[in-house]
């Protein structure tokens, strides 16, 4: 049941809308498929993260997005290269790509693992005056060796935000076996 304007005596008529579905609908379709960077934070060669970030790039490929998976390995902590460094420059330019990404890291002494954290502070929060990150949309997983917190899906998530990035708000842990 809408009530009328005059219930609602703070508000100006002339800056009240109602909000039209139809405004709301974007009238510029892509012309190409969702694109979505997969990051995971453990270089182990079994790495659990890294084969629930395939699992997650094999469902994504499913529901029609196309995906690309950086693999750390090489990458150097920040600060100890300049930013021209090869593995820097191909993160860069896939964060640049991606539409949205997927973080997964293992916990580790409560938190998540120096390597995810490094491919996050590698992605620039501004190009000049825009944040490559702004708006892309965000999910977020970590793999447990037995514990069951979801410190690193929090932290991964306040980074997201700080980011400005679209966040899900579901948690996603998976036990390692």
């Amino acid at each position: 049941m809408t009530k009328p304007l005059s219930a609602l005596p703070a508000a100006a008529p002339e800056h009240f809308r109602v909000p039209d579905p139809e405004r709301l609908a974007n009238p510029i379709r892509s012309s190409h498929q969702p694109r979505i960077l997969l990051l995971y934070g453990s270089l182990r060669e079994r790495s659990f993260s890294r084969l629930l970030v395939e699992e997650a790039q094999r469902l994504l490929q499913a529901m029609g997005a196309e995906t690309k998976v950086f693999n750390p390995s090489g990458l150097p902590l920040p600060d100890d290269a300049p930013d021209t460094h090869p593995k820097v420059q191909e993160l860069r330019s896939l964060a640049q790509w991606a539409e949205g990404m997927v973080w997964c890291s293992p916990e580790r002494h409560g938190a998540m693992t120096g390597i995810m954290k490094t491919q996050i502070d590698w992605i620039p929060l501004s190009t000049g005056a825009v944040r490559p990150t702004q708006g892309k949309t965000l999910a977020v997983m970590q793999v447990c060796g037995g514990s069951q917190s979801f410190n690193a899906v929090n932290q991964m998530r306040v980074l997201g935000r700080w980011m400005r990035m679209l966040g899900s708000p579901q948690n996603s842990e998976f036990k390692a076996r």
